[in-house]
């Protein structure tokens, strides 16, 4: 199940009130609740947070496992029906683009992921809870986000949520037990490949080198 830990502003977005009564999906963590390294290693659980940018409604959801991490314009308001639904597809269609690039897409057969996608966009929770860690990389991505959006309509352009994905999945961030820098693109294909398509702990490696090689000839480019 997809636990969507939602910051103060994550927990308002996600509210409405109706004759004087407020509606949400937001309900208390369970009793002891995670937290800390617990909360890290738990593959389900990702931190969203909202924001205004330019008057547009903008949501950042990182996992906090891998520090992937993905914008999302213009939301509606009080719709956590529709945001699992955008998530759910953008999440997928971010990784397989992922694994297209480096050359691996063979191993995310659709029959594997289409009962995914199903699976997840109707297996959910939302709690008010945040993580200082990733809240911190949160802040950073929308800093980096409002600076570049004064440039141009982002909500208008087609491609602008999968760039914004790629660049901020590129960028080599502190990523829980790993030493030094990570990749949260490069983790969340592991991620992803082992959970969902089931690979063995020798193909992991081999994806992972194949992986870094790809990013390599990237940066040669």
């Amino acid at each position: 199940m997809l636990t969507f830990n939602c910051s103060q502003a994550g927990s308002d977005f996600f509210s409405r009130i109706h004759k004087g009564k407020k509606i949400t999906p937001v309900e208390k963590p369970p009793i002891p609740s995670a937290e800390g390294d617990a909360l890290h290693a738990d593959p389900n659980q990702w931190l969203v947070h909202a924001a205004t940018v330019k008057r547009k409604h903008v949501l950042v959801a990182t996992h906090l496992k891998t520090r992937y991490s993905m914008l999302f314009f213009d939301m509606k308001k009080a719709d956590y029906a529709g945001f699992v639904k955008t998530f759910t597809h953008r999440w997928a269609d971010g990784v397989m683009n992922i694994a297209l690039k480096c050359g691996v897409l063979n191993i995310l057969a659709p029959q594997v992921c289409d009962p995914l996608l199903s699976d997840l966009g109707s297996t959910y929770c939302f709690y008010p809870r945040s993580d200082r860690s990733s809240q911190g990389q949160i802040n950073e991505i929308l800093r980096v986000f409002k600076w570049d959006a004064e440039g141009f309509e982002f909500v208008k352009q087609p491609w602008s949520a999968r760039r914004y994905d790629e660049a901020i999945n590129r960028t080599p961030r502190t990523i829980p037990g790993i030493k030094g820098y990570g990749w949260p693109e490069e983790e969340m294909l592991i991620h992803w490949l082992t959970a969902f398509g089931a690979i063995d702990a020798a193909t992991a490696r081999a994806v992972r080198e194949q992986y870094r090689q790809a990013r390599r000839s990237r940066a040669l480019s």
